[in-house]
């Protein structure tokens, strides 16, 4: 079903916007008292599916990702304030991407996946995590939503690289998994 889905662009913008704004209010809800700034988690696995969803599904991920951030944030973390809102929605579609189309070009990481290595995926998870953690609290400080740029990224960073490293071992994990289950079906 999800290979379905992904093989069209319409649903997989639908997949991706309404699957990541389901994680992202799940996470403050549950995190909220790791909510240290504004636009800062301590831990933030939405980052990690960011970041995934752009993987799997290129620009129309982080198209969907982009109208999911825009909706939380006018929705959620800042009401009413529509440039700011949609300052937002650009730089969290553009930051995964971004991060992606580096490591394509600069660091021989297959567009398509096949054969991407630990050290490539360490490497995606911190360059995602600076952008993504520089370009929001670029915005956040540009509209005065804070004052302090630097404690902004420091919180940030820390909560996207977590909460990459945290998607990551979970899709480790269920690979693991789903070999078993594939090896004990044809055995």
């Amino acid at each position: 079903m999800i290979q379905k889905i992904f093989q069209n662009k319409i649903l997989t913008f639908v997949f991706v916007l309404v699957v990541y704004l389901l994680i992202h209010f799940t996470n403050n809800y549950l995190t909220e008292f790791l909510y240290l700034l504004p636009g800062a988690h301590l831990v933030h696995i939405p980052s990690g599916f960011k970041l995934l969803f752009v993987l799997i599904a290129g620009w129309i991920g982080a198209l969907g990702i982009g109208v999911a951030a825009l909706i939380a944030a006018l929705l959620y973390s800042f009401p009413g304030q529509y440039v700011l809102g949609l300052e937002l929605a650009v730089v969290n579609g553009v930051a995964p991407f971004l991060a992606i189309r580096l490591l394509v070009q600069h660091f021989s990481m297959n567009e398509n996946l096949i054969g991407i290595s630990s050290k490539q995926l360490l490497v995606l998870g911190l360059v995602f995590s600076f952008l993504n953690s520089g370009l929001n609290q670029a915005v956040l400080y540009w509209n005065e939503v804070h004052q302090n740029f630097f404690d902004g990224i420091v919180v940030m960073f820390i909560g996207d690289i977590t909460g990459a490293y945290i998607v990551f071992l979970l899709l480790k994990l269920l690979s693991k998994k789903l070999v078993k289950v594939d090896e004990s079906e044809t055995g």
